[in-house]
């Protein structure tokens, strides 16, 4: 107003709006803020907060216990779970080893079948041929004596030891 830059000719005025601008804010402050001993109206709610803290102190407690259990059952659970794979790996080897050993055992049987035949048929010749002789003897009439007819069995029992060894 005078000359661009507003000057209050007293100094006393504008120390008394500076405060009475600062009271008015310091009143508006404090009727914003809530005061320190509550009323009448805000004590059933305290206490319904403080006891709803309480609920929720009690819960997170009972939440920290129960999670410090399921904690400890779930490595015990992984500790069984460990248990059940090595036993589980030692039944699979001994699984494996029993079936080597089955396959072992079959091969063995199914050669001592084969080995089997093979003497039976050997058997079967032999006496074929025991019997042939034997007929032959009959009808000749006496004169093989019986020292041919060992060395004749001989013979042919040598030639059998050989057609075994070759089985």
């Amino acid at each position: 107003m005078y000359g661009g830059t507003a000057r209050l000719p007293h100094s006393d005025i504008a120390e008394f709006l500076q405060a009475r601008i600062v009271a008015d804010l310091k009143a508006e402050l404090a009727a914003h803020t809530p005061c320190e001993t509550p009323d009448s109206d805000e004590r059933p709610r305290i206490a319904a907060l403080e006891a709803q803290i309480a609920t929720l102190t009690q819960a997170l407690a009972a939440a920290r216990t129960l999670g410090e259990q399921r904690r400890q059952e779930a490595e015990a659970a992984a500790k069984r779970v460990e248990v059940l794979e090595a036993h589980t790996a030692r039944l699979e080897k001994a699984v494996a080893e029993a079936e080597a050993l089955g396959e072992q055992r079959r091969q063995e049987a199914e050669a001592a079948v084969k080995r089997a035949d093979y003497l039976v048929a050997e058997l079967v010749d032999i006496t074929s041929e025991l019997v042939a002789m034997s007929k032959r003897d009959d009808r000749t009439d006496g004169s093989t004596t019986q020292a041919a007819r060992c060395a004749a069995q001989d013979e042919r029992a040598s030639a059998t030891g050989a057609r075994m060894s070759q089985a």
